[in-house]
């Protein structure tokens, strides 16, 4: 099953300075005022080489150049690296620790041995395939999840997590990072041990893991956490419509199974999944009756956005009735400010719920899922093998 390997690493080296100052969140998460305070903490910063703006020749340049200086170099010996983030949960301030392990694994098609839980879109596998394809370095692992009900895994991480760390820092998020480089032949074999029988599910990296496929890489760099990790958590991802002709609020509030007013309780009741509705009328509810087990993103796909709205999984696909924020207040400023003609608020998806589909092969709409925190970005690349 999953056929884990240590690596041997590109690293930053202690020429680069702080890596507070280095270290950035992936890609896909930095908006661009982030990326200019990135870029202007240092000429090293991770931002330089993956927000490239299009520029893939000059981040392999730019990379070459660190490695002639020293800034970044490879590991002689491999190892996994343990990897620890601290970090208070959004919107109830809990501290919550999640523990997971770098290395590689094999890239395979999904649906033997790696499982995949959302559709993609072409725009991103096409930037991170030419910026992959320019430096021949994998700057950012997938982050996957796997089966530990015993928690065997989970505890093997800790006995390294009461040592001192090799690297350690906080982010602008609060989050605080750790890192451990192991490299004992006995630890990395019991691990390797551990894992062999279990499958493995992408929790962020869809498009990178999909590019690595396009590249023929045989293995790939991953961030493996558990599914019972008690730090990990999935937060909603709502949905805003915009830009449908003809769109008319009281009759769509009309179409849709047991609406009331008022947003809360955003709690389901039994046999039925709750959806927040915000528009230019007012804020409702609506309870869509399901069969048990089922996911309130799918849920909402197929019985309200597609039939009632036609905003079909092509269109989705489009982008061009359909954006997503990760917060409630973000989410009803669309409608309340006018930049949007209807809000969903959804309940968090729940890990087990999500696992259980994927495994079982159901594919979810895109940005189903929001894990938090992100991986940081900057702290293990891969060299591709030549």
């Amino acid at each position: 099953m999953a056929h884990v390997q240590p690596l041997c690493a590109l690293r930053y080296s202690p020429a680069a300075g702080d890596i507070a100052q280095l270290a950035t969140l992936p890609y896909d998460v930095i908006p661009p005022a982030l990326e200019a305070d990135y870029k202007g903490r240092s000429p090293y910063n991770f931002a330089h080489l993956i927000l490239p703006q299009g520029d893939y020749a000059g981040a392999a340049a730019k990379l070459s150049s660190w490695k002639h200086e020293g800034i970044v170099a490879r590991d002689a010996e491999p190892a996994f690296f343990v990897y620890e983030q601290t970090f208070p949960a959004p919107g109830t301030g809990e501290i919550l620790t999640r523990r997971g392990f770098i290395g590689l694994g094999d890239t395979e098609d999904y649906g033997t041995n790696v499982f995949r839980h959302e559709w993609t879109m072409s725009g991103p596998k096409e930037d991170r395939f030419r910026l992959l394809q320019a430096t021949q370095v994998q700057f950012d692992s997938i982050f996957m999840l796997f089966p530990d009900p015993a928690g065997t895994v989970e505890a093997k991480l800790s006995e390294i997590c009461a040592t001192e760390p090799s690297l350690a820092y906080s982010d602008h998020e609060h989050t605080g990072h750790k890192l451990w480089r192991v490299t004992d032949p006995a630890w990395i074999a019991s691990l390797q041990a551990l894992m062999s029988d279990r499958p493995l599910l992408i929790a962020d990296g869809h498009h990178r893991y999909e590019t690595a496929l396009r590249m023929g890489q045989p293995h790939t760099l991953m961030t493996f956490v558990s599914l019972q990790s008690p730090g990990l958590r999935c937060f909603a991802t709502h949905r805003i419509v915009h830009s449908l002709p003809d769109f008319q609020p009281d009759a769509f509030l009309a179409s849709l199974p047991n609406a009331g007013s008022g947003l809360d309780p955003l709690v389901s009741p039994p046999g039925a999944i709750r959806f927040g509705i915000a528009m230019a009328n007012g804020e409702f509810h609506c309870d869509v009756p399901v069969p048990e087990g089922a996911l309130n993103v799918a849920v909402l796909q197929e019985s309200i956005l597609t039939p009632l709205l036609g905003i079909s999984p092509a269109v989705v696909a489009a982008g061009t009735n359909l954006r997503y924020k990760r917060t409630r207040e973000e989410a009803l400023a669309e409608v309340r400010e006018g930049r949007a003609q209807i809000t969903f608020l959804l309940e968090d998806l729940p890990i087990d719920g999500m696992a259980r589909v994927s495994f079982g092969g159901q594919v979810l709409p895109q940005k189903s899922t929001y894990f938090y925190p992100k991986l940081g970005s900057g702290l293990v690349m891969l060299e591709l093998e030549s």
